[in-house]
């Protein structure tokens, strides 16, 4: 057990916020569950032991946890549950504080089940729609705003707010092309008709989202569900109090100690392609000469 007394180090976590780094233990790896269960109940002790000004742990703190979970981490644009996926999940809405203080771990796993359904039955919807084309003479509005908006009701109501979504996409790309077109003026080459350049820009998207629902995919897995709903346990008790799994402890002290391990370079994403942002100086990247910003990622090989 912790004792405030006992710890003087309180006083650095007061400044900085408490940072917590466990090894993530996989619910699907052949694990006890109980592991689980003992990272949160260790987590729970710290936040009510260690913490400067710990909440109170109880259900108006888990009704909490559950919003947050739900809107910030799995879902924030309510594009992926159906309502009836959120009315199933709201038994749990007053059980997490039970599970970080000792309670069986049964709300990641339930949501994960959940949303790995719907992330298949979401990808087949959008490919469905991206393979036909789209009528753009036809007036129509769509709302992104998470606040202002409700989880479809049904299926049918989801795949018309895809259909929505995938024919706003292609219309920013398909005008983008018209533009590019227009200004080519008389050029020698043939000049693609509305119909073809439809066609291409539904093709970008297409390649757009299948990158991003492949790394969504890959991603989320029942660890990287149990790190989400802890860092949500922990910024609910206090925004500047964190949970690092090994690998994003491992960048933070690289950030903090001025130290990096790996190539040493950050990515990013343009128009479906993951290419080089940024080199660090000193960096086995940079050290290399053979690496340059906005060099194109094509795959990634294994050394020997």
């Amino acid at each position: 057990m912790f004792n405030r007394k006992s710890l003087p180090v309180v006083l650095l976590l007061v400044v900085a916020g408490l940072v917590v780094a466990f090894r993530s233990l996989g619910i699907g790896a052949g694990d006890p569950p109980t592991k689980y269960e003992k990272i949160l109940h260790n987590i729970g002790e710290m936040l009510t032991q260690i913490h400067y000004s710990p909440k109170k742990i109880d259900d108006s703190f888990s009704r909490e946890i559950f919003k947050k979970y739900l809107s910030d981490k799995i879902d924030p644009q309510k594009n992926i549950f159906l309502q009836s996926d959120i009315n199933t999940l709201k038994k749990y809405e007053t059980t997490l504080d039970d599970e970080i203080m000792g309670g069986s771990v049964e709300f990641v796993p339930a949501v994960s089940a959940i949303y790995k359904k719907r992330v298949l039955e979401t990808e087949q919807m959008y490919k469905d729609w991206l393979n036909k084309p789209f009528d753009f003479t036809k007036d129509e509005e769509i709302n992104f705003n998470p606040d202002q908006i409700s989880y479809p009701t049904n299926e049918q109501e989801k795949k018309e707010a895809w259909r929505k979504r995938m024919k706003y996409m292609v219309l920013e790309r398909y005008s983008d092309l018209i533009d590019a077109r227009n200004t080519k003026g008389k050029d020698t080459s043939r000049i693609k008709t509305d119909a073809e350049l439809e066609k291409d820009a539904r093709d970008r998207v297409l390649k757009i989202m299948n990158r991003s629902y492949d790394r969504l995919k890959a991603k989320f897995d029942d660890e990287d569900s149990f790190d989400d709903n802890v860092n949500t346990i922990t910024e609910t008790m206090d925004p500047h109090t964190a949970f690092f799994p090994p690998v994003e402890k491992r960048y933070f002290d690289e950030q903090m100690s001025g130290r990096f391990y790996g190539i040493g370079a950050s990515l990013r994403e343009d128009d479906g392609n993951i290419k080089i942002a940024t080199l660090l100086t000193g960096s086995p990247a940079w050290k290399s000469g053979e690496i340059t910003a906005g060099d194109l990622i094509m795959k990634v090989g294994q050394g020997k």
